[in-house]
């Protein structure tokens, strides 16, 4: 059992790591979601939180609810209510307003949910991963991506997203390192990287020597890093810097 528990862990966070990665190369501007959503192994959509309406879903996620994209979209606020129980996406909207208001673009925010297309149809169990999106001006956060796995199927499809982004292997690898971070772990991640010393993180942060330091030790800990070249690797790889 315990050995079951691990390998679905892992799987979980490849996934999640695969997913951080794609909202990389969004973020980066290598390419656009209507580039890539269809090739994307799951269901992708994007929901633009100021309107609370979906605004894309990808060909899959389309066939899967049995709507158009224009369809879904025209539904705004009542698509929530028409594919998931209303008991459960009031429980999850409680962990998701958490994770928005903390506006960390850097986190993944991942929750089981149930989904069907229609109240004829039985409901199925699915794996969502949520990121959010960079906004057009600063400070401010205003749409969430969201990539659902069916979750009998979440093997074959982390699978999937490993070979489609092989290249970001050191994410995946790594990715369970980087959640153990806090968020302030992860802006001396960034200064540290950049070169900055103690004294320059202390009055950027406006936190003494001794805190700072205190947060290195913790950051060498986590990471099990030793040296300066592989936390700037490390910076790079997960968009830190």
């Amino acid at each position: 059992m315990v050995t079951t528990a691990l390998y679905h862990q892992q799987l979980e966070n490849n996934c999640k790591a695969q997913f951080f990665s794609i909202g990389n190369q969004f973020k980066k501007g290598l390419f656009t979601i209507q580039d890539v959503g269809d090739y994307v192994p799951g269901n992708l959509m994007v929901h633009d939180l100021a309107t609370n309406t979906n605004i894309y879903m990808n060909k899959s996620g389309c066939n899967i609810l049995k709507h158009s994209r224009e369809e879904l979209q025209a539904l705004g606020p009542e698509y929530f209510n028409k594919f998931f129980p209303k008991e459960e996406i009031q429980f999850l909207n409680i962990g998701l307003q958490k994770f928005i208001a903390q506006n960390d673009h850097n986190a993944v925010h991942s929750f089981l949910q149930r989904v069907r297309p229609n109240d004829r149809s039985e409901y199925k169990w699915y794996f969502t991963s949520s990121r959010l999106c960079c906004a057009d001006e600063p400070g401010e956060t205003n749409m969430i991506m969201h990539l659902a796995i069916e979750a009998n199927t979440l093997n074959n499809l982390g699978n999937k997203l490993n070979r489609v982004f092989e290249e970001n292997m050191f994410i995946s690898q790594n990715y369970r390192k980087f959640n153990l971070l806090t968020k302030r772990e992860k802006e001396l991640v960034r200064l540290i990287a950049l070169g900055s010393n103690s004294q320059e993180i202390s009055d950027s942060l406006f936190i003494s020597k001794h805190t700072v330091n205190n947060h290195r030790k913790s950051i060498l800990r986590k990471l099990e890093i030793n040296c300066l070249s592989k936390l700037i690797r490390f910076a790079i790889s997960f968009d830190l810097i």
